[in-house]
């Protein structure tokens, strides 16, 4: 197995962002009138709901734990804990 170090990756990643990023901007740029949209055309297939579904709960389970996410039983409210005012 070839090993890189953190420096090669970033290089890589450095080399290949112009490109990536002029690529995205003419996909943005494209209209309605030439078939692109942003939006999702056909609605998601029942398998795919599931499983983002299933990603969703666990990043959420996984965040109150760790107790980024905080549950207010009494307000009934969720906050995030870095954007809570001191």
């Amino acid at each position: 197995m070839r090993k890189m170090s953190l420096g090669d990756i970033q290089s890589k990643l450095a080399a290949n962002r112009s490109d990536v990023d002029y690529a995205v901007n003419v996909f943005r740029g494209k209209t309605k009138d030439q078939g692109w949209t942003m939006n999702r055309m056909k609605p998601r297939d029942p398998d795919e709901i599931k499983a983002l579904n299933y990603l969703a709960r666990s990043q959420y389970r996984k965040a109150l734990k760790d107790g980024t996410i905080i549950y207010d039983k009494e307000r009934r409210v969720l906050t995030i804990a870095k954007y809570i005012r001191s």
